[in-house]
């Protein structure tokens, strides 16, 4: 699994590596070079794995989280049909005098 790493160049000080995703998220090492500044970020990605951390994927499945699993939802609702019947003779109106905002 890949981590993205950001390394920059530090002005006068060699270059910078900057966690970017996943365990690396908050971390930042310095170097000489940008091999360097990223060997010592993932020295410290190590060793957040060694204290019990893990690196996994997660999967979500849009379907399930989908907006369209709540649509009709107010269908039976009492009040659905006036405020349907409002809305429609608003958007009349508005449609026939823009200005009626």
């Amino acid at each position: 699994m890949g981590i993205p790493i950001i390394i920059e160049p530090v002005t006068g000080n060699g270059y910078r590596a900057i966690g970017a995703g996943g365990l690396s998220v908050g971390l930042t090492a310095e170097g000489a070079t940008a091999d360097e500044a990223l060997n010592r970020l993932a020295e410290q990605v190590r060793i957040r794995l060694d204290a019990g951390a893990t690196l996994t994927e997660l999967s979500a499945d849009a379907s399930t989280s989908s907006w369209r699993q709540d649509a009709g939802y107010l269908r039976d609702d009492p009040l659905y049909n006036p405020w349907r019947e409002a809305m429609e003779e608003y958007r009349r109106k508005i449609d026939e005098d823009p200005e009626a905002l």
